[in-house]
């Protein structure tokens, strides 16, 4: 019943390495990473340049990270996949309100002096 959408189907949950997405039922054509589901700093590396490499498009999933996990994702998505929707806009964009004048997308790289993660 599915194969005629497979194009607009997205894999999230299981996706926790790059043997995870060459067991999926059919090749994808965009994925949901949520960083924290891969373990290691390698192994979410390996699985952004193995996407890359069989162009595999990918979007940022957040799990409701706070504190610098929130800013890592943040930094991860500017970084890998900045043009593709991802739930893990920085906090002002959540406002019920958002003040005028934020950043369109793709948000450039903001890194913070110290440490992996996005300035605050």
């Amino acid at each position: 019943m599915l194969e005629p959408h497979r194009s607009r189907i997205t894999w999230d949950a299981p996706i926790h390495s790059i043997s995870d997405i060459q067991g999926l039922p059919f090749p994808p054509r965009t994925l949901n990473f949520k960083p924290s589901r891969f373990g290691t700093v390698k192994a979410l590396l390996d699985a952004y340049e193995y996407c890359g490499e069989e162009q595999i498009g990918i979007y940022g999933g957040g799990q409701f990270e706070l504190g610098p996990g929130r800013g890592q994702i943040q930094y991860l998505a500017s970084l890998f996949h900045p043009d593709m929707p991802n739930d893990v806009a920085p906090r002002a964009y959540n406002n019920a309100e958002p003040a005028p004048g934020l950043t369109t997308s793709p948000l450039a790289p903001a890194p913070s002096e110290t440490g992996f993660r996005w300035a605050t």
